[in-house]
């Protein structure tokens, strides 16, 4: 056995034995009842106070004063009702309060939203069939009642009023645990509900926000709501919240007046108020949490007042939690596990954390503004990322073709009309390969606050990716043909390892990052910039190793790939960090095989396995680490491995499967592969490519090659690091179409580059000299070491 494989064997058995180790000593806890413990619990009352449709740009001082008050005085923050679809109905989130999981109604063939019933004779919630069959057939492992038959299994009382909080306190069979009362018709028949309630936990339905066009419909339901519920006891009925009895007509549509936004923030408020004045005194502990969207997707209010279980009170504070790591920014999720922590009731492993006070700006009307421009963002982002991947897709499948034409074609690279073609090639590959770290450093101007936000953004991106470019073909390294290529994959890479060991802001909404409105990540390395600190990171470490091997120090080399791989293993992989389950596998791979070549050895497939079974060792590793922390301090790593203890392994992969297929159809990213790829092979192995080996002698490059060995395996390493990061990422084919949209155009730069510094122009392929290490020549002796 050679003897790197057996010190890579050797390294794999430790690393198997530590784990092994590891997972014996720290078991996890036992599955076990659920109980309450009263003395964790906060000080009163707990009472959740939910909504829907409400912004923060709905709260003002003349027309909410109650909102405006708790905003000032409480723990404020923006959430992410995301539910199991981008648009979230006011069943789907009192039902990730019930679940304490994404889960959604079944969908409507109008898409219109369940207009919610109060509970009818049976005591069952109306349309409860129909919320467990969408369970069911979700991939989430949502199970509807969760809420209820903890709090009734820990022997904790509750009340809930209104439909709303009938969905979220019920049981697994449907039926609200504790009391139950219908919506008040009144403001002060609230106040007086509130105030003789005793029970340790009191869920409050205080109503919703409806676009116009966006109101709920009343929908046939098993089993069949309360005959008494009009429109004074029904929440969220078609228009105003009511329904239309068996002997009146239905208006014409000339009598239908939908109130306006304002106008229902100012029902709420009155609610909220009832709800607030009928607790003064209590010490209770209120949270007012926006559930769900009102029509039109955007970021939610959260306002929290009163004292926690244990450390800050809400007060004067942001909000957030384990799951977003945002201070300001929460899940609908994360209730439940926050509810149960202030009752002191032990949760099950939850997908959310407890949201918690964290420290902001000084002045209510200053968290106010931040939460509002935090929501300013989160809508603006969606609204120019579609554009901006798209015209980058095209704008690069129009670099490949010409590419392709002008890489290949015959005649002396130093000569016009050929080295004119070859210099605008050269600058337009680098400029396309610096928009996508671009449309992250974006992030860093305000642009979402212009008049004309999407204007603001294009001059933005171009800005960043004239001066990267610029940047690349100023310096001394211009005069190297990997020079000015690796600039820019060293900018994206110090980019992105420094925002993700700086806590991600870049990351977060933007186009190629985290959008806090899909809620599918909050921090850590998005799968797009994991895609790219991969490619750019290979094509970095050779320019270095290249630079290092040319001067006789081959050790340093070395050194330079392991000590590039590691710093991106540890900013993609751990939990302080990027927290991405998918990459570090893919990145140690490919650094593995680029070490092998570097090192003047052959890359066989038994190193790449011992290197793959490391690398599940170290994510496994990271994410036992993770799991090890309090509940409430773990990123979604070490909930993961809470899930697949809990046995919920199966609904996490199906899950991302899931996702993978559906990416797989999207037009950009298929282009975008698909050109890149033919690209690739078109260059790179040529029209009369041996047995398709890279750079060889059938390729028009192949005198690249030979000045510059490492590229082959550059090409190796980025091809099977993106591979192993399509199979195991679910945004499947986003992750290679990303690392196609900064590898290729280096490459292309590079070579544009050599061309235009061939004086004789190609060689034609079959009259290339032997390359170094072919069957025609003897491999060469390793370069000797220096001293």
């Amino acid at each position: 056995m050679p003897r790197s494989l057996r010190a890579l064997s050797a390294a794999l058995l430790a690393a198997s034995a530590a784990l092994t180790a590891t997972l014996g000593l720290v078991t996890a806890p036992a599955a076990s009842a659920a109980t309450r413990d009263e003395e964790a619990g906060a000080p009163g009352p707990v009472v959740l106070v939910g909504v829907a449709g409400l912004r923060w740009d709905d709260v003002g001082s003349l027309t909410t004063p109650a909102l405006w008050e708790l905003a000032h005085d409480g723990a404020v923050g923006a959430v992410a009702a995301r539910s199991v679809t981008t648009r979230s109905c006011p069943a789907d989130g009192w039902l990730a309060v019930s679940a304490g999981n994404r889960a959604s109604d079944l969908p409507a063939d109008d898409g219109t939203c369940r207009a919610l019933r109060e509970p009818g004779e049976s005591g069952q919630v109306p349309g409860w069939d129909d919320y467990l069959t969408s369970a069911a057939g979700q991939s989430y492992g949502a199970e509807p009642g969760l809420l209820g038959d903890v709090l009734a299994e820990a022997g904790a009382t509750a009340l809930g009023i209104g439909p709303g909080a009938a969905i979220a306190l019920a049981g697994s069979d449907g039926v609200p645990v504790g009391d139950h009362l219908r919506s008040p018709s009144t403001p002060t028949q609230l106040r007086q509900a509130v105030r003789d309630a005793e029970a340790d936990l009191v869920v409050v339905d205080a109503g919703q926000i409806r676009d116009p066009g966006h109101a709920t419909a009343p929908r046939a339901s098993a089993p069949e709501p309360d005959p008494s519920d009009d429109a004074d006891g029904a929440t969220g009925g078609d228009l105003l919240g009511g329904g239309l009895t068996d002997d009146e007509s239905l208006p014409g549509s000339e009598s239908i007046v939908e109130p306006t936004r304002a106008q229902q923030a100012v029902t709420i408020d009155q609610d909220v108020d009832a709800v607030l004045s009928a607790l003064r005194g209590e010490n209770a502990t209120v949270l007012l949490v926006s559930l769900a969207d009102s029509g039109r997707v955007a970021l939610q209010l959260a306002a929290f007042t009163g004292p926690r279980a244990e450390g800050d009170p809400y007060a004067s504070a942001l909000l957030t939690s384990g799951s977003t790591r945002q201070a300001g920014v929460v899940q609908t999720v994360d209730v439940t596990p926050t509810l149960l922590a202030l009752l002191g009731v032990d949760a099950p492993a939850l997908p959310g954390a407890e949201i918690r006070p964290t420290a902001g700006p000084a002045t209510g009307g200053a968290r106010m503004a931040e939460l509002v421009d935090i929501q300013e963002q989160a809508s603006a982002i969606t609204r120019v990322s579609g554009g901006f991947s798209a015209q980058l897709v095209l704008a690069q499948a129009a670099l490949f073709v010409a590419a392709a034409i002008a890489l290949t074609r015959r005649g002396r690279g130093d000569r016009r009309p050929l080295s004119a073609v070859l210099r605008v090639l050269k600058v337009a590959a680098l400029a396309l390969g610096s928009a996508p770290v671009a449309s992250f450093l974006a992030g860093l101007v305000p642009w979402w606050r212009a008049d004309r936000p999407a204007q603001a953004f294009w001059a933005t991106v171009l800005a960043f990716t004239a001066a990267i470019t610029v940047l690349a073909l100023a310096g001394p390294w211009r005069r190297h043909v990997l020079g000015p290529a690796g600039v820019v994959a060293g900018v994206t890479v110090v980019v992105l390892v420094l925002d993700a060991f700086t806590g991600s802001h870049l990351v977060v909404d933007s186009p190629m990052g985290a959008h806090r409105i899909m809620a599918a990540r909050f921090y850590g390395m998005s799968n797009q910039a994991f895609a790219l600190i991969t490619a750019a990171g290979v094509l970095f470490a050779v320019v270095v190793a290249d630079m290092l091997l040319r001067a006789g120090r081959r050790r340093a080399a070395l050194a330079s790939v392991v000590a590039i791989g590691l710093v991106l293993v540890v900013a993609d992989g751990a939990p302080q960090f990027g927290a991405d389950f998918g990459g570090p596998p893919a990145i140690l791979v490919a650094f593995a095989m680029l070490a092998v070549a570097v090192s003047g050895r052959r890359v066989s497939w038994r190193v790449v396995l011992a290197v793959g079974a490391i690398s599940v060792a170290v994510v496994l590793g990271f994410a036992v680490l993770d799991w090890l922390r309090p509940p409430a301090d773990r990123t979604h790593l070490g909930r993961f491995f809470a899930t697949v203890l809990d046995g919920g392994l199966w609904d996490v992969v199906w899950r991302k499967i899931s996702a993978n297929l559906r990416i797989l159809t999207s037009w950009r990213y298929l282009l975008l592969v698909v050109t890149g790829v033919a690209l690739t092979w078109l260059v790179l192995a040529g029209p009369r490519a041996r047995g398709g080996r890279l750079l060889g002698d059938g390729s028009p490059l192949a005198g690249l090659q030979r000045a510059y060995p490492l590229l082959r395996a550059a090409v190796a390493a980025t091809g099977v690091a993106l591979t192993v990061g399509f199979l195991i990422n679910d945004s499947g084919i986003v992750v290679p179409a990303t690392g196609i949209a900064v590898a290729v155009p280096c490459l292309v730069a590079a070579a544009a580059q050599w061309r235009r510094e061939d004086p004789d122009g190609l060689n034609d392929p079959g009259d290339a000299p032997p390359v170094p290490g072919s069957a025609a020549q003897p491999p060469p002796q390793p370069v000797p070491d220096a001293r």
